[in-house]
């Protein structure tokens, strides 16, 4: 007995799957990768498994050989971590996901009667059972950005002054330093008096220009800071020379946070 296996057939499952992975562990981790590097990542996936595919090997080498090189580039490539310990949590939750996929598949070819009597294509089962878990995660991802803890944001001034405030990831920040195109988080304007309490507020000075809803926009106040620290997801992240901007009123309404985190740093 033997089967023919198209490598176009193997390529297209395999970039699909590869493709809902890289969404769910970039919405699961708040990750920022770009659509262009999470299809560019799914493809070098897909080719990645094909090339493994056709190796004279024996099927356990061949599974190790996917998940290592495969799937430990794939991801190295798409999300860019900057520790060990970054790369092993990315790498933890695309085996969890996959696993969540193969076995939502095998649930419907074994107990759902239409997959298990009518020959429905893998390929149609992938993107059935993919776009199940993309609405499910939706759905739960809209629960957990309502309930999504505060992070403790530690800020260093050029005095050697620091303080700690309360952020939250703000993905609709779209602010840049005009010169060195640096992304631009904004701080409360009474956090920022604590901080540079030691410092002439006219030195240093940049003006970020700021557009809002239902506003023509402005310039805002921008500083540059030497550090600032925080954790996310277990991982201590450490960003050099960040530019803050500094909001005039208050970043939050309830007062429950200070500051305005870009979404670009989380990839720093």
């Amino acid at each position: 007995m033997h089967y023919e296996i198209y490598i176009d057939s193997l390529f297209l499952l395999n970039f699909t799957m590869n493709l809902y992975l890289l969404l769910l562990v970039n919405k699961s981790l708040h990750r920022t990768a770009t659509r262009f590097r999470l299809f560019l990542g799914a493809a070098f996936g897909g080719i990645g498994y094909c090339m493994v595919f056709v190796l004279p090997l024996g099927i356990a080498f061949k599974i190790l050989a996917a998940l290592v090189c495969t799937g430990a580039g794939m991801l190295a490539f798409v999300f860019k971590p900057d520790t060990i310990k970054a790369f092993f949590k990315i790498f933890e939750k695309m085996i969890l996901y996959a696993l969540l996929m193969g076995g939502g598949f095998l649930l419907l070819r074994n107990h759902v009667k239409p997959f298990r009597e009518h020959m429905i294509p893998l390929t149609g089962m992938l993107a059935f059972g993919g776009i199940l878990l993309l609405v499910f995660y939706r759905k739960t991802g809209e629960r957990v950005r309502e309930e999504r803890e505060l992070l403790e944001v530690r800020l260093l001034a050029k005095s050697g002054l620091q303080i700690a405030v309360k952020a939250i990831i703000d993905t609709g920040n779209s602010l840049k330093e005009p010169i060195s195109g640096k992304p631009v988080s904004v701080l409360d304007k009474d956090a920022f008096e604590k901080l540079w309490q030691q410092e002439d507020v006219a030195k240093g000075f940049r003006a970020i220009p700021y557009r809002s809803v239902g506003c023509e926009g402005g310039i805002m106040r921008g500083y540059e800071l030497p550090e600032i620290t925080f954790e996310l997801d277990g991982i201590k992240k450490c960003c050099r020379n960040v530019y803050i901007g500094v909001s005039e009123g208050a970043v939050s309404s309830t007062r429950h946070y200070q500051m305005l985190l870009h979404p670009e740093l989380l990839e720093k």
